[in-house]
């Protein structure tokens, strides 16, 4: 009985040791999609005070993708502080401006003839070309009130 319990507990954690290195890898990659979450719900705060200074009507300048896309990955996979890529006119307007480094590109974009807009992520978390895309579309209703419309195209990417 106990060479039977041996040989599965052995068993087990060789498969654990087999299993680490990839789920950790995931665990990470997960971990770092989460920061276009955390950074488009931020922007779409700045866009909502916008929106309430403005008499209820959305900024109307595009801008972005900044920094341009890819430049993370030249860097080694994650972008530095450039603070003069924040310094676009637009960005200024949102009041908008990362100060940590970070993964993505990000961008703001009116549609529909300013009643919406887009805010976008693109990003390449594992630098092997493939773009993860996380959007947030705010629509502004004839009320004032603004929806949220989540959307992502291989996040973990």
């Amino acid at each position: 009985m106990w060479r039977r319990v041996r040989y599965v507990l052995l068993l087990v954690g060789l498969m654990a040791i087999a299993t680490c290195p990839a789920a950790w890898r995931d665990f990470r990659r997960s971990q770092r999609a989460d920061e276009a979450h955390e950074v488009l719900r931020y922007l779409a705060t700045l866009v909502r005070a916008e929106i309430v200074a403005r008499d209820g009507r959305l900024p109307q300048q595009p801008v972005g993708p900044t920094p341009p896309i890819g430049r993370c990955c030249e860097q080694g996979g994650q972008c530095v502080v450039e603070p003069s890529l924040w310094a676009d006119p637009g960005w200024r307007a949102l009041k908008f401006s990362l100060d940590d480094p970070h993964r993505y590109s990000y961008e703001y974009q009116p549609v529909d003839g300013g009643n919406a807009a887009i805010l976008r992520a693109t990003g390449d978390l594992d630098c092997d070309g493939i773009y993860g895309v996380v959007e947030l579309r705010l629509d502004l209703d004839p009320d004032g009130h603004v929806r949220e419309h989540w959307s992502s195209t291989q996040p973990l990417e």
